[in-house]
């Protein structure tokens, strides 16, 4: 078998299991055509760039609860992660990004559950801002569920592109866990030390 004729074999087989099965046989070639050719189709690119626009959201929200809790070098590694994360991302940079918001779980949970945090106002001020960010980063990702159920992988967006886009769909669903407990572990928090809540915060638990 010619290397092309196994791409285009590949391709199909990809393409087939991203769509149902009652709609396999009318949307092959639609899924084959590119990734925005049908209407409300997402492409590769497109699901990527969301995806990575609400971890830096969420990478953001960190860096903030971090200085709240006089967390700095913690805060600078990830500040300085959420900048190394571009939208062209690729699976090795989102993984790696992953690895410092677990690092930042672990710290945070640490500080939280230890002595009595004294914090101060800019410090409050601070967690407040990390609130906000955690938020917007939890509502992006909704954004980006939405936009999976429209993804069909294409001829176009096989190989890296292709690679990052499948495992913002693998990993999202256990992401989006995760984050609803860290709001809760926040939001908890927030109101054990008298620091203000955004109105909308909890209206995502």
């Amino acid at each position: 078998m010619s290397s092309k004729m196994m791409a285009a074999v590949v391709a199909m087989a990809i393409a087939a299991m991203a769509v149902p099965a009652h709609a396999q046989l009318g949307g092959l070639s639609k899924a084959l055509g590119g990734g925005n050719s049908s209407s409300g189709s997402v492409s590769a690119e497109s699901l990527v760039k969301s995806y990575v626009g609400g971890t830096q959201q969420v990478m953001s929200a960190d860096v903030n609860f971090l200085k709240a809790l006089g967390l700095k070098d913690q805060a600078d590694k990830t500040e300085l992660a959420a900048k190394n994360l571009t939208t062209g991302a690729t699976v090795s940079s989102m993984q790696d990004a992953a690895q410092v918001q677990t690092d930042n779980s672990k710290a945070l949970d640490a500080a939280m559950s230890g002595n009595k945090v004294a914090l101060s106002a800019e410090s409050k001020k601070n967690y407040t801002l990390g609130l906000v960010d955690l938020v917007k980063g939890i509502k992006s990702y909704t954004g980006v569920a939405g936009d999976v159920k429209g993804f069909k992988p294409s001829v176009s967006s096989l190989g890296a592109g292709a690679a990052a886009a499948a495992y913002v769909v693998k990993s999202l669903p256990d992401n989006m866990s995760s984050l609803k407990n860290t709001l809760k572990r926040s939001l908890d928090f927030a109101k054990e030390n008298k620091i203000e809540i955004p109105a909308d915060a909890t209206s995502l638990l």
